[in-house]
């Protein structure tokens, strides 16, 4: 495969050129906000600039400032050569992934520094020099497109994903991710050796000095370390007032040598002037040293979030920091970036939709506009059919599969879907809007996206309960269903339906069709009937689910859809679907938690417990095997 994608066409704009010996790559320039134009959007990984240079068994790993690493990093090393790259040079960041799959600099730092550096992961994003050309003149989207068909990725090896979605939204996204920021490319743009307004970085983080004041023991993963650092400001009389706890950033030696730093000035009397909540177990120090610490949000009268360490600061006296009133960053959120009124005229806006709740029409386009940045990545690229009610839920709807008729919304590539008129389409957050004015409550996906519109990259299970389940029991069915597809090698992500019961989404390489899937679907159902039939039954229909939960894999076949994440439901109190974490799962009081109303307040400085969900692709060929699928 390597070496097919290897022969793929150089673009129209490479000049034929020997490969230079030395390189130095584009850098972008810091901006406060997004500017005019067509760009292109990655996220702005938080690791180290490497290039590398590649000239048949010769692969080198070069810094930025053009010191060679290549012995440093021997994992990657051999991962480019595998890969049979073309002679050339590749522009990249390494950077090392934490448990929640978050670029982690200080983590980076330390497998460096201990030669622990299997676990990190090249990323690239460019290729200035390729296979005997210079394509330094060759707009940058077309670089990216040859550099992405070139290799396979691997464990080590990927490439940076465009982020395709309004730059706000982007950046939102970003920062409930935890992420240091947002890269953007110029459409069209050469590339060149220095920085460039061509390329722009977009930073998420807000940070500040705090004091010192104590700290908690970790746990027994690191007991030579710290487990939280506590911290404060002083107020306008002078007096240190807690401002939260700091749980991230020190790891390794770093955690290690602060704990040794802390120990030495430990003293029996808190220097908050209150209780921080921690105080029985908490080891108090004189408020003498000073930290720096990112974090995402820092509500008035109420604690840091998402704080993280990120260093001493040995030039600033403890008696000097105070807070700094948290400046917003030059970007808005999706919910005003994206007022509603801005975007598209709201016609009979207090129309109520759902008697039950009195929910308007206006609270449905809010909520669509708040929810953009979390809804796109589950609908970019697919086939989505959708359900309105013009005359709101408790009246009849229409479901619709094509955007023929309804003003402002796009139909997916005809090519896609041979024979049938194009599904409906929603890739901007002016899509996802325009469908809420059209009274579109509902949206619902296939399996497949435009990249492979007959291979599912993902395996659906809807956990449909009867009426007389009670919820605790659904919620134990997710559990028993997750620990049975462990068990088959494969991991599963968890959502609310917005209505009686629970989603389980598992990502999948897309290599198998349609009904490959639903087979193999059905087969870990009817396994699940067999085995615990007092619990699950494989068959539809109220009739069957009397007592027990019902494993809808039906829409795991061609042309089936399952509602999407952070869609509304078009019923009595319009439920939310919202993506949940595992840990979450037992203080969720139902499938339809969350509503139009209340789930913008639930994703408020929420990190993504999916975020794990979009770097995992599994191969469904251990499932098979194991349910003897295709064997008779």
């Amino acid at each position: 495969m390597p070496g097919a994608r290897a022969n793929r066409p150089l673009p129209s704009g490479a000049v034929a050129a020997a490969l230079p010996h030395e390189f130095s790559p584009e850098l972008a320039t810091r901006v406060d906000q997004p500017l005019a134009g067509d760009w292109i959007y990655e996220i702005k990984f938080d690791g180290y600039r490497m290039l590398a240079r590649i000239d048949c068994r010769d692969v080198r790993l070069v810094t930025r400032r053009g010191n060679d690493w290549t012995a440093r990093f021997p994992v990657l090393r051999k991962a480019l050569a595998a890969a049979k790259l073309p002679a050339g040079w590749y522009d990249g960041e390494i950077v090392l992934l934490d448990e929640g799959g978050t670029p982690s600099f200080n983590g980076l730092q330390n497998a460096i520094e201990s030669n622990r550096n299997d676990p990190i992961v090249f990323y690239l994003f460019d290729v200035p020099w390729c296979d005997g050309h210079d394509l330094r003149r060759v707009p940058v989207e077309q670089r990216r497109a040859l550099l992405q068909a070139l290799f396979e990725e691997s464990a080590q090896l990927r490439f940076s994903q465009e982020i395709a979605a309004e730059a706000g939204a982007i950046l939102h996204s970003a920062r409930q991710l935890g992420l240091e920021g947002v890269i953007g490319k110029r459409r069209g743009s050469p590339y060149v050796q220095r920085r460039c307004d061509d390329w722009i970085k977009l930073k998420c983080s807000l940070r500040q000095e705090f004091v010192i004041g104590g700290f908690t023991w970790p746990d027994n993963s690191r007991p030579n370390g710290i487990g939280a650092l506590l911290v404060g400001t002083h107020d306008e009389a002078g007096l240190l007032q807690y401002a939260g706890k700091v749980g991230t950033g020190y790891t390794g030696e770093v955690s290690a040598a602060l704990r040794q730093r802390l120990e030495g000035m430990a003293q029996k009397k808190r220097p908050f002037a209150g209780p921080t909540g921690h105080d029985r177990h908490a080891t108090w120090v004189r408020p003498d040293l000073v930290c720096e610490v990112a974090y995402n949000e820092w509500p008035k009268g109420a604690s840091l979030r998402h704080a993280s360490f990120k260093g001493l600061r040995e030039d600033k006296a403890a008696t000097a920091v105070v807070p700094e009133p948290p400046k917003r960053p030059a970007w808005v959120s999706p919910a005003a970036a994206l007022a509603p009124r801005e975007l598209v005229r709201i016609t009979h806006g207090d129309r109520v939709l759902d008697p039950a709740t009195g929910i308007t029409k206006r609270e449905l386009v809010t909520w669509y506009a708040q929810a953009a940045a979390w809804a796109l990545p589950h609908l970019k690229g697919r086939h989505i059919f959708v359900r309105r009610a013009p005359a709101g839920v408790a009246k009849t709807m229409v479901f619709q599969e094509h955007p023929q008729g309804m003003r402002g919304l796009h139909g997916t590539d005809p090519a896609l879907w041979p024979g049938h008129e194009p599904a409906i389409s929603i890739a901007t957050p002016e899509d996802l809007v325009a469908a809420a004015q059209l009274d579109i409550i509902e949206l619902h996906t296939w399996n497949s996206t435009a990249a492979a519109i007959e291979l599912p990259d993902r395996m659906m299970l809807d956990l449909d309960p009867g009426d007389d389940v009670p919820w605790r029991q659904v919620q134990e069915a997710a559990l028993l269903v997750r620990s049975l597809l462990e068990d088959l090698g494969l991991r599963c992500w968890l959502k609310t339906s917005g209505g009686k019961g629970l989603h389980l989404a598992v990502p999948l390489k897309p290599e198998r069709d349609h009904r490959e899937v639903k087979a193999i679907a059905r087969a870990i159902v009817e396994h699940l009937a067999r085995t615990i039939p007092q619990r699950f039954v494989a068959r539809s229909g109220a009739g069957h689910r009397v007592g027990r939960v019902f494993v809808d894999y039906l829409r795991n076949g061609p042309a089936q859809t399952t509602v999407a994440a952070f869609s509304a439901r078009a019923r009595a109190g319009m439920g939310v679907s919202v993506t949940i974490g595992w840990d979450e799962l037992d203080a969720v009081g139902s499938g339809d938690q969350w509503n139009v109303r209340t789930a913008a307040d639930f994703l408020a400085g929420r990190m993504d417990p999916w975020a794990g969900y979009w770097r995992s692709r599994q191969s469904l060929e251990k499932a098979a095997d194991l349910l003897k699928v295709g064997k008779e």
